[in-house]
C-alpha cells in the first residue's frame, strides 16, 4: 500500500494555496484595477444629445411610479421620450399614467393584457417598448428605480458614438441600516465590479436592467431575445453576452449618471431575487463562465488551504505563502475603497474580508438550490 507522508500532504496544501492566492491577486491587479483606475473620457461632440427613448417596464408598480416617474420625466436633457410599458397590473397604473401624460407630453404609454393562457417574461414588455419607441437609442430603468441626479441621462446618453451600441452603468441600492443593507449593497457592488471590469477588457458580458442603454442597431443585430426567450430571466445580461464585444461596449461611471433602487426587505426575498438572477449563468459564453467561475472558486480554495494550512502549523514556503496572502487581501481593500468610492458606496469596506469569505459560499448554495429546482418562475 502507497504511502503518503505528512511532508507531501503539507507541500500539496501549500502549492493549492500559492496558486489560488496567485490567480486572485491577477484578478485584482489586472482586471478590478480597471474600474477603481478608470478615468472618465468627457463627452465629444459626436456624441451629445442624442435623441433618446427610456423605456419603462412596469407590473403593479404604482407606487414606485408615482415616487420615482417624475425624476425620470424632468431629466435635463433636450430630446427624450418616455415609454411606460404596463405589464398586466392590477392596480391603478393606468389611471395614474393617463393623469400625468396631461403634464408631461413626452410620455408614452402601452400595456399587456392578462391571458391566463399565454404567460411572459420581462422581455415581452422590453420588446413592446422598443417596438414603441420612435427613436434610436434605447435607455433602459427600471420601475422601483430612480437617477441619483438631473444629469443622469445626459451621462448615459453621451457614451453613445458611431461604434458605440451598449452603454453600461450602475444601477446601486438606498443605503439603509443592518446587516441585510450591508449584503445586498456589497454584493451589488461586486456583481459591478465584475461586469464593469469585464466589458473594460473588452469582455462584456452583462449589463443591469435598472441603468443601461443600447441602440437600435444592437437590437437589431440580436436575436431580439428569441435565443433565450424561454429563460424568464436576461433581457438585460443575457442581451449584453449576445451583442457585447470589444470596441461595441462602453461604461458610465462619471458619478453623475448612477440609479438606485430600494431594497427587499427580507434575506429570503434577496435569495430569492439571487435564485432567479443565478438561472441565466449557464447561457453565458464559455469564456465568461470559465472566468467568471474560476474568481470565486481560487477564492474558496484560498481561503480553505489558508485554514488548513493554519491548523497543520505549516511551514512549507511559510514567508511565499505570507507575502502573496498579505499582497492579495491589500491589493483587494485598496481596490475596493477606491472603487466603492467611485460608486458612491459608503460604509462597506470594513464588511469587506466578511463578505469576501461568505458570499462564494452562499451563492454555491443557491446555486445547487436552483439545480434541484428547475421550476419555472416569473419575472415579477
Amino acid at each position: 500500500m502507497l504511502e503518503i507522508r505528512y511532508s507531501e500532504i503539507e507541500f500539496f496544501i501549500t502549492i493549492i494555496l500559492i496558486v489560488a492566492t496567485s490567480i486572485q491577486i491577477l484578478y485584482y491587479g489586472l482586471i478590478y484595477s480597471r474600474i477603481a483606475l478608470f478615468k472618465h473620457k468627457a463627452n465629444t461632440s459626436e456624441s451629445k444629445n442624442l435623441p433618446v427613448s427610456i423605456i419603462i417596464c412596469a407590473k403593479n408598480e404604482e407606487d414606485n411610479l408615482r415616487k420615482f416617474l417624475p425624476l425620470i420625466l424632468e431629466q435635463q436633457y433636450p430630446a427624450f421620450e418616455v415609454i411606460l410599458v404596463n405589464d398586466c397590473s392590477e392596480d391603478d397604473t393606468e389611471s395614474f399614467i393617463t393623469n400625468l401624460q396631461k403634464k408631461y407630453t413626452n410620455l408614452k404609454y402601452t400595456f399587456i393584457k392578462d391571458d391566463p393562457k399565454f404567460k411572459h417574461g420581462k422581455k415581452l414588455a422590453v420588446t413592446l417598448g422598443i417596438k414603441a419607441a420612435q427613436y434610436n437609442h434605447f435607455v433602459f430603468i427600471d420601475a422601483d428605480c430612480y437617477p441619483e441626479t438631473p444629469q443622469w441621462l445626459q451621462c448615459i446618453s453621451s457614451q453613445f458614438n458611431e461604434s458605440t451600441y451598449i452603454v453600461l452603468g450602475y444601477g446601486g441600492y438606498e443605503p439603509k441600516t443592518g446587516f441585510l443593507d450591508k449584503l445586498v449593497r456589497y454584493d451589488t457592488f461586486f456583481i459591478a465590479l465584475n461586469y464593469l471590469s469585464f466589458a473594460r477588457i473588452g469582455l462584456p458580458y452583462m449589463g443591469v436592467g435598472r441603468n443601461m442603454a443600447y441602440s437600435r442597431a444592437a437590437y437589431e443585430q440580436s436575436s431580439k431575445f428569441t435565443k433565450h426567450y424561454h429563460i424568464l430571466s436576461g433581457d438585460d445580461d443575457l442581451f449584453v453576452c449576445e451583442v457585447g464585444r470589444r470596441g461595441n461596449t462602453r461604461i458610465e461611471l462619471s458619478g453623475q449618471g448612477f440609479t438606485r433602487s430600494e431594497q427587499v426587505e427580507t434575506f429570503a426575498q434577496w435569495c430569492s431575487q439571487k435564485r432567479r438572477h443565478l438561472t441565466t449563468a449557464s447561457s453565458y459564453r464559455f469564456i465568461h463562465q470559465f472566468l467568471l467561475a474560476l474568481e470565486p472558486l481560487t477564492r474558496m480554495l484560498m481561503f480553505s488551504f489558508i485554514l488548513i494550512y493554519a491548523i497543520l502549523l505549516s511551514t512549507t514556503l511559510l514567508y511565499v505563502v505570507i507575502s502573496l496572502v498579505s499582497m492579495r487581501f491589500l491589493l483587494q481593500l485598496i481596490i475596493h475603497n477606491l472603487t466603492m468610492n467611485r460608486l458612491h458606496e459608503s460604509k462597506l469596506l470594513v464588511y469587506s474580508p466578511l463578505f469576501d469569505v461568505l458570499l462564494p459560499f452562499l451563492i454555491s448554495i443557491l446555486m445547487i438550490q436552483n439545480k434541484l429546482n428547475t421550476r419555472k418562475r416569473r419575472w415579477k
